[in-house]
């Protein structure tokens, strides 16, 4: 069976994915907008500044399912375990969306080409 502080550990790891990739959306918006032009924001980079912080409730959810299961005594502890490593796939999962948002405009942007003006 899992403890409660690698549970919350996870869902604080979880958290932190989500905060620093709506950072890193809003860097790159203002990076880009120098670089590239403001006409030509990627609609990814602008949609996870938009609606990422609501991303936040992923990990709320996901860490009260899961002290929900664990205070349970009718739940097997397989459950229990799967319930957790849930957390962890979660967790996967935010890195490489949130990832991908980041770091794919960067690798189609046309350096040293501006929008005509």
């Amino acid at each position: 069976m899992f403890s409660v502080k690698n549970a919350v550990r996870v869902a604080l790891m979880q958290t932190g994915v989500i905060v620093a990739g709506v950072l890193a959306a809003g860097t790159s918006m203002k990076v880009w907008r120098t670089l590239v032009g403001p006409d030509t924001i990627p609609a990814a980079t602008v949609q996870l500044l938009s609606f990422g912080p609501l991303a936040l409730a992923i990990p709320l959810v996901w860490i009260g399912s899961v002290l929900v299961l664990r205070q349970r005594a009718d739940v097997s502890d397989g459950v229990k375990a799967l319930s957790f490593g849930s957390g962890v796939i979660i967790l996967i999962a935010l890195v490489i969306g949130i990832g991908i948002v980041i770091f794919h405009p960067w690798l189609n942007v046309p350096w040293g080409v501006r929008p005509e003006e």
